[in-house]
């Protein structure tokens, strides 16, 4: 519908064009340098040129410097996020901000009965309520120590993960004291923990991690089992959060938080709403994308006709 629009308005959409660098005239961004077609071309922008070439979670080089943490993880979400045009903003002279945070997830919630489960890390202990949002979830999961954490179930809500999980059983056994020897773990670490757990789901409580009740199931029907999430083997999709500093205008920030005349952003490309992998919530890329870039096409079409006075980009 949006595309449609702007073609509808006369725009002149250009693909199999490559933006290879920004061109500046003193302090403000005047056009770029694109390929085209095979030909390379210099664009005069009147009023502004937008950013919005997406985030860099398919960029190691960067992914090494600013997130490390999705170092973890395999499979990054995108088309082309390779983080040129963040790089692009921050040559002009645009900070960025944010660079470490990321949001991921793995479907461990398929099937549904899987909720019921408890989530323990390397060292046998909880971490989290496991019915919070599902990315919530994952990306808590990548702050454990080491490499994996296991998602504990009983044989009454025992289901096998949808294949795209990529999750598998790492142990099973009569009593958890024999899973917990199974996973390797020091004597008294899960099976305490499930003890602990039962003990008061039992009474419909969570006092550690506040499950609701609806989702509180006593682990006690044998045999019990570990499903394990391995960070590298199982199916974490993951991209970046982290931006260029924007006004809501889409205006790009200096480091002394003033707009580079001429140069706005929007989506992935800057640090938007979703300011941390631990709070995001499924959508709030799109909004990023949609709102931000309109807001950032009509501050870009507003700003100053003083550009026009600049000498043409030959």
């Amino acid at each position: 519908m949006l595309e449609t629009r702007v073609r509808d308005a006369g725009v002149d959409v250009r693909t199999d064009a490559r933006v290879l660098g920004l061109i500046a005239q003193g302090e403000r961004i005047v056009g770029l340098v694109a390929k085209i077609d095979g030909q390379v071309l210099h664009v005069h922008a009147l009023r502004g040129v937008i950013i919005c070439t997406g985030g860099f979670c398919m960029n190691q080089d960067m992914l090494r410097r600013y997130a490390p943490g999705t170092l973890k993880l395999s499979d990054p979400i995108g088309e082309n996020d390779n983080g040129s045009g963040i790089l692009m903003g921050m040559g002009a002279g645009g900070d960025a901000i944010h660079m470490d945070e990321f949001f991921t997830t793995c479907p461990w919630i398929m099937p549904e009965s899987l909720v019921k489960g408890i989530f323990v890390n390397s060292r046998g202990q909880r971490f989290i309520n496991e019915d919070c949002y599902h990315g919530r979830v994952s990306r808590t999961m990548i702050d454990q120590p080491g490499d994996r954490v296991w998602l504990l179930v009983d044989n009454e809500i025992f289901a096998r993960p949808i294949d795209l999980a990529r999750i598998d059983i790492a142990a099973v056994g009569d009593s958890w004291e024999e899973v917990e020897r199974e996973l390797g773990l020091p004597e008294e670490s899960l099976s305490a923990t499930v003890r602990a757990f039962n003990r008061y789901a039992g009474e419909g409580v969570d006092p550690v991690c506040h499950k609701a009740p609806k989702w509180l199931k006593v682990l006690d029907q044998p045999p019990f089992a570990a499903l394990e999430l391995s960070f590298p083997g199982s199916y974490f999709s993951f991209f970046t959060l982290g931006g260029l500093s924007t006004l809501p205008g889409g205006e790009v920030l200096d480091r002394g938080g003033k707009p580079v005349p001429g140069l706005f952003a929007a989506g992935r490309a800057t640090s938007g709403l979703p300011r941390s992998g631990h709070g995001y919530s499924s959508g709030m890329s799109l909004a990023d994308c949609t709102f931000f870039g309109r807001k950032a096409g009509m501050s870009a079409a507003m700003a100053s006709a003083d550009a026009e006075q600049l000498e043409p980009v030959s």
